[in-house]
């Protein structure tokens, strides 16, 4: 039986992703569909209801946030508050999208040090993308930049992948990330290597179609097409007053929780900016769209995990993975998962793998003569680290694409090499400094 749930579990996650970058399915489909379809073939018809009430309620929470902090930061967007932000970054950039995609690593990497990789999102989108909308870049550039970023700062030690890895070997999550923080700072060096080389790619597409850096003296050299209906609404008179409401909703999800805070803070901003009903009702209209879409695949992405999960069919598919690897072969058991950690984003959330397959791999290689700890160290370079950019089941993700408008087909598709790669060169700088085998 056990078998036959794995089948089932590694035949959802296939159809999915092989739906979702094919484009044959949208993603709400595709996380809500296939998952249904598994449990029928499980033979667990009965148990549906169940396993969707469980991966609804765990992401019901998320839903409400990410439904009002699109609409918060879209109505702040509509309104102008931004526009300060981007022609000063546009200013000092001169023009260069080298400099701009500097800019946005650096920010990311700022705001992850909050652990939050739905602030990266939060703050780095709605920050850069009218830049990159001014200046004509590849979003998929700017998401490729916030997952390098985030993924790296994603290994830190007050972020989770690190504390549960820590919690696995009963180990100080200090002791066990000071190990690790020359890999760590190299990592961050590389990313932002691979930063500059997009910036780079970037100026010279740019430079082909004729665009002109010399005249990079202010926004207004990039400004992009405006509707009438959006000049309206901006509102330049109140960017003090809304920028001051920006820095208060950071201030209260401390204290009264995140989804209260933007429930308060979108009501605020509709008060303050668009005082009648028909105005509310204009900017509910121009971004209600993206906030439907988000919240409706991440619900979706709940019945996948709620269907994984209480089917049985994450244990089933993790023995499957501990079982299919030779005893002989210990020395390469942590480098598959280092290797693999990012495409098993896909497919794991954090606790399921962590917890269900990274203690017996430990156990496993400690009996074969290695040190457990290299399977964490291995865990921690891309298992929802550089890997939540790009995970479906992560609900950062699925913001990220929503608000800045691309397909999450079209972002995996882009970002997945880069991401990847880099979780790479980190499992090779933890093997030169002795952390694997």
């Amino acid at each position: 039986m056990e078998t036959w749930l794995s089948i089932c579990g590694f035949l959802i996650v296939i159809a999915i992703v092989a739906g979702i970058i094919s484009k044959k399915v949208t993603p709400v489909v595709a996380l809500s569909v296939f998952p249904l379809i598994g449990a029928i073939l499980a033979g667990q018809v009965t148990q549906i209801p169940d396993m969707v009430s469980s991966g609804l309620s765990s992401v019901a929470n998320n839903g409400v946030v990410f439904m009002f902090s699109i609409l918060f930061f879209g109505a702040l967007s509509t309104a102008g508050a931004f526009d300060p932000i981007v022609k000063v970054i546009v200013r000092l950039s001169r023009g260069n999208p080298v400099y701009v995609c500097i800019g946005t690593y650096i920010l990311t990497i700022v705001s992850h040090l909050d652990t939050s990789a739905t602030t990266d999102v939060l703050l780095v989108i709605p920050a850069m993308l009218p830049i990159f909308k001014k200046m004509r870049l590849d979003i998929r550039v700017l998401l490729c930049i916030l997952a390098l970023a985030g993924g790296a700062m994603n290994t830190a030690p007050w972020c989770g992948p690190s504390m549960r890895c820590a919690t696995i070997l009963e180990m100080d999550v200090n002791v066990f990330f000071s190990a690790m923080i020359i890999p760590f700072l190299l990592t961050l060096v590389v990313g932002l290597g691979m930063t500059i080389f997009l910036g780079l790619k970037e100026k010279r597409r740019l430079d082909k179609e004729g665009f002109d850096y010399t005249k990079a003296e202010s926004a207004q050299d990039f400004s992009e097409e405006v509707s009438e209906e959006e000049k309206a609404l901006r509102r330049p008179k109140l960017t003090v007053i809304n920028l001051l409401l920006l820095v208060a909703a950071f201030i209260l999800m401390n204290e009264i929780g995140t989804g209260p805070t933007f429930i308060l803070c979108t009501a605020l901003v509709f008060i303050i900016n668009y005082p009648t009903l028909a105005l509310q009702r204009q900017i509910m209209k121009l971004h209600g769209a993206s906030a439907v879409l988000v919240v409706s695949t991440m619900f979706a992405a709940g019945i996948l995990m709620g269907v994984l999960s209480e089917s049985g069919m994450s244990t089933a598919m993790a023995n499957t993975v501990v079982s299919i690897v030779p005893d002989n072969m210990a020395g390469i058991i942590p480098i598959a998962v280092g290797v693999l950690a990012v495409p098993l984003s896909l497919a794991f959330d954090a606790d399921s793998f962590i917890y269900g397959i990274v203690p017996v791999l430990s156990e496993s290689v400690s009996m074969m003569g290695l040190a457990g700890s290299s399977i964490c160290y291995a865990t921690v370079v891309g298992m929802q680290t550089l890997g939540w950019p790009i995970s479906p089941l992560n609900a950062a993700t699925l913001l990220m694409t929503g608000m800045s408008g691309v397909e999450l087909a079209d972002h995996q598709k882009f970002s997945i090499p880069w991401v990847w790669a880099l979780s790479v060169v980190m499992l090779i700088f933890m093997i030169m400094f002795g952390l694997i085998l």
